[in-house]
């Protein structure tokens, strides 16, 4: 898929972490995740830079390892997790590229939301009416002309939740899953021009919207990763 035309619908709710998350929070200690295969792996390559960064939730990094020009390029990087390579490339590629969108935009203005909320002595009530005109103007707007990047994919495991290792069968404690990578990019004059028309249709009937736009102006132009970083898991290459 060289390009595609989506309408962003902007999910608030999807804030709080991205349905593709590693694994599930250890209250007391890190869950060590460990990959089984991936590309390149058996000639004993190193996993591309980009997806490093991705793994470690460094959005400026992507661009960087990709020899992206960020002045010249918005970033998009999706991602998904299933038991099926072949399925989760077609999805990702091809089915779910909306909602991905939207995650990333939601991802964006969660953040933007947060540190507006830490600069400012506003109410809540004033920055949530914000938040919810932002997220209806950025539903409206139309991304056109994504291109597809670059992609990768790593099979891991991880130990299952309250399982013992049983000496017999070892690996009945873990699970096995795959996540899939893909980068979209498109032009930075084509992408500010529709982000502009976007944000100037919020109107700035409070200080609250102003500081967030003003936020958002900045986040929505560095790379969107779709993906929340888990500090409690650990990974082992």
């Amino acid at each position: 898929m060289k390009s595609t035309k989506i309408f962003a619908v902007v999910a608030l709710v999807a804030c709080l972490g991205s349905a593709a998350s590693f694994a599930a929070k250890a209250k007391e200690q890190k869950v060590k995740i460990e990959i089984v295969n991936r590309p390149g792996m058996a000639l004993g390559t190193d996993v591309p830079g980009w997806v490093q960064a991705v793994l470690e939730g460094d959005n400026k990094g992507i661009a960087k390892a990709l020899k992206i020009d960020p002045e010249e390029t918005q970033v998009f990087v999706f991602s998904n997790q299933g038991d099926d390579l072949e399925f989760l490339k077609t999805w990702t590629d091809q089915v779910d590229v909306q909602r991905q969108v939207a995650n990333s935009f939601s991802m964006a203005v969660g953040q933007s939301a947060n540190a507006v909320l830490q600069g400012t002595s506003g109410s809540e009530s004033n920055m949530q009416r914000a938040i919810d005109q932002t997220v209806k103007a950025l539903s409206a707007m139309e991304i056109n002309g994504l291109l597809k990047d670059a992609q990768y994919w790593i099979q891991f495991k991880r130990p299952k939740q309250g399982v013992k290792v049983n000496k017999k069968s070892p690996e009945s404690a873990f699970d096995y899953y795959y996540e899939y990578y893909v980068v979209f990019t498109m032009k930075r004059s084509i992408y500010d021009k529709q982000l502009d028309a976007a944000l100037n249709g919020v109107e700035d009937n409070a200080s609250e919207t102003v500081l967030l736009k003003k936020a958002l102006s900045a986040n929505l132009r560095e790379p969107l990763i779709d993906k929340a970083n888990d500090d409690s898991v650990e990974y082992e290459f």
